[in-house]
């Protein structure tokens, strides 16, 4: 049997054992294509008037008790399309210094070489407490983190924006360390060579050649922060979720696809202005593959 045939057959192995979870997940929780199916003439018209009113985007408030002197429709949403951008700003402003910091100590790229056991030693204690952080900080959502810091300090946009840094401070950290440690040390081998110090040939030899690829996916956590701000309207925060949430729960449908359209507009535009930008990296002989 050649090589490439038993590649083959491993990988086809591991197919039929993720299939095989998941029909047993499926079993175990009683999931079943009918789940999608409306139970009833009542859910079927909610379900119809929910994907026809995409067809039909309101342009003035449904509920007909809004004061006249309340701000269009239009003008309402966009006011939650910049709140939902302030939070994804300011949560990132917070997340990736402190990412950068994490990704460091989680790196091995600035260990001098040889070092003595102690010393060895106190280098895997940092990584080891970072490595800790990092998976701690990202194993919680977003949502759960929001629960337990606004029961903490109350309800605030600074209790928003920390329970978004949180979590994407830990997968930005993971990624950053991992970006460092898998970069080439040719240029830092070259500096030892001439008597530079560890952090020096780090900070000249390896960092700025990672550093296109810690932006290009910095971005891309970017446009999460926004999808993630967006869903903390759902627990009381004031950005767009939280217009959507209200509308629907008035079954005010033309609203909420109202407010989704903005929101996909930021969306796509955050989109294109990351996408340029990694195409100015790419061009200049860094950053990731879009």
């Amino acid at each position: 049997m050649t090589h490439d045939s038993q590649r083959y057959g491993r990988r086809r192995w591991v197919v039929l054992g993720i299939g095989l979870v998941f029909l047993v997940c499926a079993w175990s929780l009683g999931l079943s294509p009918a789940g999608l199916i409306p139970p009833d003439a009542t859910h079927w018209e909610r379900t119809g008037n929910f994907f026809a009113a995409a067809l039909d985007p309101a342009f003035d408030y449904e509920d007909e008790n809004v004061p006249d002197d309340a701000d269009p429709i239009w003008w309402k949403g966009l006011k939650g399309v910049f709140l939902t951008l302030k939070f994804a700003f300011g949560a990132m402003s917070l997340a990736v210094p402190a990412a950068l910091v994490m990704g460091f100590l989680g790196s091995s790229a600035w260990w001098p070489e040889p070092c003595g056991k102690k010393l060895r030693f106190f280098l895997q204690t940092v990584y080891g407490t970072s490595r800790f952080v990092m998976s701690f900080l990202r194993s919680i959502h977003e949502l759960i983190w929001a629960l337990l810091i606004l029961s903490a300090i109350g309800m605030s946009p600074l209790a928003g924006m920390i329970a978004l840094a949180l979590p994407f401070s830990g997968t930005l950290g993971k990624v950053f360390s991992e970006l460092i440690d898998e970069e080439t040390r040719d240029a830092s081998q070259s500096l030892k060579a001439i008597g530079h110090g560890p952090l020096q040939t780090f900070l000249v030899g390896i960092f700025p050649a990672a550093l296109p690829n810690l932006i290009t996916y910095s971005f891309y956590r970017f446009e999460c922060a926004l999808r993630s701000s967006a869903v903390l309207g759902f627990v009381g925060i004031e950005t767009i979720g939280l217009y959507i949430q209200l509308s629907h729960e008035e079954f005010y449908y033309r609203e909420v696809w109202t407010y989704l359209y903005l929101l996909l507009g930021l969306i796509i535009l955050v989109d294109f202005w990351g996408a340029g930008i990694r195409k100015r990296l790419q061009a200049t002989g860094g950053g990731c593959q879009a």
